[in-house]
Parts: C-alpha cells; sequence; structure tokens
C-alpha cells in the first residue's frame, strides 16, 4: 500500500465568484459505480461487486481560504493531492484520498 501523485494533474478554471468573499475549495473523488474491473483481452471488462465504500474525505486545497478574486484569476492546480489504498492514512482532509485498485472514480469539486 502505498501513496502515490495524481497524474495527470486535476486543473479548474474558477468563475461567477463574489471578488470580495473569502471560499475554501475541496476536492472529493467518489466511485462512479458499484463494481470492479480487470483488463482483459486488451480492454476493461466487469470483474464483480466492488468492495463497500470507506467514508469520505475531501482535500482542502492548500490556498485555502482565499478570495473570489485570487481563484478566478488563475487556474486552480491539485498538484499537491495524492492518492492512497491504505484505509489507515491518517492524512485525510491533509494531503491524501483514499481510493481502492480496479475501480472507476469521478472527481467533484467544492466550493
Amino acid at each position: 500500500k502505498g501513496t502515490l501523485q495524481m497524474f495527470p494533474q486535476m486543473k479548474f478554471r474558477v468563475s461567477g465568484l463574489d471578488s470580495k468573499a473569502k471560499y475554501i475549495l475541496l476536492l472529493d473523488i467518489v466511485a462512479a459505480d458499484d463494481y470492479r474491473y480487470k483488463f482483459h483481452n486488451s480492454r476493461w471488462m466487469v470483474a464483480g461487486k466492488a468492495d463497500p465504500e470507506m467514508p469520505k474525505r475531501m482535500y482542502i486545497h492548500p490556498d485555502s481560504p482565499s478570495t473570489g478574486e485570487q481563484w478566478m484569476q488563475k487556474v486552480v492546480s491539485f498538484h499537491k493531492l495524492k492518492l492512497t489504498n491504505n484505509i489507515s492514512d491518517k492524512h485525510g482532509f491533509v494531503s491524501t484520498i483514499t481510493t481502492f485498485i480496479m475501480r472507476y472514480y469521478c472527481s467533484r469539486t467544492t466550493l
């Protein structure tokens, strides 16, 4: 079990914020479905039901809190985010998000 830098990095442009208000930007990674997958005959295929999801841990962008103006003036990068499959990792809400191998995931950002 290890910790890996996420690749490719997630980058977003933010718009429509109140330029003077302060915002905390959070990132969450959620399972896209309830299945495990395997790579077989040069393609991904369902390999059975997935294990239950762990409690969610969100990644707080290190520039949080920042004003809407600061968020909107540049591309927001999550280059410090790391993924782990170690359910005992104590750094949740700091630098890592727990994921399981052989699953599809989607990202969600929240202000």
